[in-house]
């Protein structure tokens, strides 16, 4: 290490102290007095790389100087405890960024490739606050009562039977006209606006949103197809060997839903049955 670099370390600690001063005046909080000389002693090893060995020490010079000038010139009190708790734990972590990365490579600017996964990050979050007062507003237009009109109940059940009677890979009949009990059921309340925007969202956030038609919830997003299986098979695993009676069985299949989505959907199944009958 040059007397020059020493030098130029040393002049480099004067802003250093004036932005942790202005920082501490806007708001007193005691991370950034920890963070920012980490922060700061990265990018001027990124736009300085000659003077990058040894870095750490600006964050030494700084606490005398910043020592000095509240001794000197401040009218707080120092609380002398505090300022060295501080000033600890902000050279461990600047020392530990010079030792693990600053002195490991020679270039601290990050290369275009690298660069490439957190623009997607930025783009992603982007995309998100864009969508999110769009599904705030969706959410916001569905009532929060809902009923089923019986017409409406048939013609949905005929149009799910013919996209979907392939999927339903069951032979219980109770289970097949349940299962499309829940697709009317989710047809109406949860409109494909709705899921698509809330898909959306799950795979913006990767966190477990409901999907596809049977609204599985799952933190990997799922088909309309997928998660018909997934509840198909699920039923099936309910009421195997089950002596229950058939009321008592949907009771129990229906077990996670909510008091009126429960109403709702024994109603559309037996509206379903009804209609079979005839």
């Amino acid at each position: 290490m040059t007397l020059t670099t020493l030098i130029i370390q040393i002049l480099l600690t004067l802003p250093l102290t004036f932005i942790i001063n202005t920082l501490s005046k806007k708001d007193n909080n005691t991370i950034h007095r920890i963070i920012v000389p980490t922060v700061y002693t990265i990018v001027i090893a990124a736009l300085i790389p000659s003077i990058k060995e040894n870095i750490f020490l600006i964050v030494i010079f700084e606490l005398f100087i910043r020592n000095f000038y509240i001794s000197n010139f401040s009218n707080k009190a120092n609380n002398i405890t505090k300022f060295l708790i501080e000033a600890l734990l902000s050279v461990a972590l600047c020392l530990f960024t010079y030792n693990q990365f600053i002195s490991k490579i020679e270039n601290v600017l990050p290369t275009p490739e690298s660069i490439k996964p957190f623009l997607w990050f930025l783009m992603i979050v982007y995309i998100y606050s864009l969508c999110k007062p769009q599904i705030n507003k969706v959410n916001q237009m569905i009532p929060e009562k809902r009923t089923v009109d019986k017409e409406n109940t048939i013609m949905l059940f005929a149009k799910y039977k013919n996209k979907y009677h392939k999927v339903i890979k069951t032979k219980n009949t109770l289970i097949t006209n349940l299962v499309y009990s829940i697709m009317i059921y989710n047809g109406i309340t949860t409109p494909t606006a709705l899921r698509k925007a809330t898909e959306l969202k799950g795979i913006i956030t990767t966190k477990p949103v409901p999907y596809g038609i049977m609204q599985v919830t799952s933190k990997i997003k799922i088909t309309d197809e997928e998660s018909i299986g997934i509840v198909v098979s699920n039923f099936e695993k309910q009421i195997k060997n089950s002596k229950l009676k058939e009321n008592d069985k949907v009771d129990k299949l229906l077990s996670d839903y909510n008091n009126e989505a429960k109403q709702e959907i024994k109603e559309i199944y037996n509206e379903i049955i009804e209609f079979l009958k005839k």
